[in-house]
């Protein structure tokens, strides 16, 4: 029987070529695509994959909450999550909201395909080629786990948005809510995080790993 998979990336490019890989692979049926985390909650909730390969770098919904959300809402769907140089607190937080697995993206095809064949068989995957720190953050909680986790999902959602240099009255239409309730939670977002204004939360957001210098 062959796993069904759903892949999901920011860049069209990644996307379609993990695609590519997948659909080449005997054992493997690629039953979706998305390039954002919304989008890939609202498939998975419909199609029920059993593996989502997951890039960590996502616009939007951030990786952790879009994997919170979808093991919340299809409890035999396992996540693989694809890192590049993440904060290891942050591979952490992706497993703690859910992950099943920690993929490289230095990764060969090979350790691909034993990636998804694991969670496939609902083992738990974690890429040897990890940093030493990384290992340490996925195998033990940390004891002083970072500021961003204690957001609410609202929060993380407009701190990267905002990061991505999007402006408050555009979150609030691509989120369908007031620009007065975004500019609550960026405040309330602010002072969580001991940050001052915009420059702060663009800088705090690469720092974290969740958006791009």
């Amino acid at each position: 029987m062959r796993t069904r998979l759903m892949v999901i990336a920011r860049h069209q490019l990644l996307r379609e070529a993990l695609a590519s890989l997948i659909q080449e692979q005997g054992g493997q049926e690629l039953v979706a695509q998305a390039g954002d985390g919304q989008e890939a909650v609202r498939l998975a909730v419909r199609l029920r994959p059993e593996v989502v390969l997951m890039d960590m770098e996502l616009p939007g919904l951030n990786c952790v909450d879009t994997t919170q959300r979808i093991v919340a809402a299809s409890p035999s769907t396992r996540v693989l999550c694809l890192a590049d140089e993440e904060p290891p607190h942050r591979m952490r937080a992706a497993l703690d909201a859910g992950a099943s697995g920690i993929l490289a993206k230095d990764s060969g095809v090979d350790e691909l395909v034993r990636a998804i064949g694991a969670l496939g068989r609902r083992q738990f995957y974690l890429s040897p080629s990890l940093t030493e720190a990384a290992v340490i953050a996925c195998a033990h909680p940390a004891a002083a786990p970072s500021a961003f986790v204690r957001l609410t999902p609202k929060e993380r959602e407009i701190v990267q948005l905002l990061a991505e240099g999007l402006s408050t009255k555009h979150i609030a239409a691509q989120l369908g809510v007031s620009q007065k309730t975004v500019a609550s939670h960026r405040e309330h977002a602010v002072h969580k995080l001991g940050l001052r204004g915009l420059a702060d939360i663009t800088r705090y957001a690469i720092r974290e790993g969740l958006a791009r210098p």
